[in-house]
């Protein structure tokens, strides 16, 4: 019976220890940081990129113009694709619908601020454009790893984040 509630107490630790966002406290204001699980994703898109998503491609879209696959990785929404243009240029990307302006921006800052995390702490440099009816985020790092770009904009009554691994900015 003691080795049963020494187990169980082992079990409950392990459990309280496995929380995915780690919370500070200063000045009374609460941060919170991003854990190496939740860069994953990221990681391994950028990893992935090389050769061509092919670790993440599902079954093909028809499309006459362009090579187009669905897949099984998504990073905003549930509708992402990897598309191969006539220049053999690969690139990722997802788009989903938001309806609200207020939840448009705190979706973009906190998607950002994500990616922001995860790659600046590498040497990524991020830039970041607002307009009226706009906000983008680029992440780079060099002329040889693609580009990553975080796009909200107003589309008629709507809004749509886009995400989206492209060609880096040398080729």
């Amino acid at each position: 019976m003691k080795n049963y509630i020494i187990l169980l107490i082992v079990f409950i630790l392990a459990g309280c220890t496995s929380k995915t966002n780690q919370t500070t406290t200063t000045n009374q204001s609460v941060k919170t940081t991003v854990t190496p699980d939740e860069c994953s994703t990221v990681n391994n898109l950028i990893s992935s990129y090389e050769f061509g998503f092919n670790s993440i491609k599902t079954d093909k879209v028809n499309n006459q113009f362009t090579n187009q696959w669905r897949t099984n990785t998504h990073m905003i929404g549930a509708n992402c694709t990897v598309t191969l243009n006539k220049s053999e240029q690969v690139s990722y990307q997802c788009q989903t619908p938001v309806k609200t302006q207020t939840q448009t921006i705190k979706s973009h800052q906190k998607i950002a601020k994500q990616l922001r995390q995860c790659l600046t702490k590498t040497g990524w440099f991020e830039s970041q454009k607002e307009t009226a009816s706009s906000i983008y985020s680029t992440f780079v790092l060099d002329t040889k790893t693609p580009v990553i770009t975080l796009s909200t904009i107003q589309e008629g009554n709507g809004f749509s984040t886009r995400f989206e691994i492209a060609p880096p900015l040398g080729l």
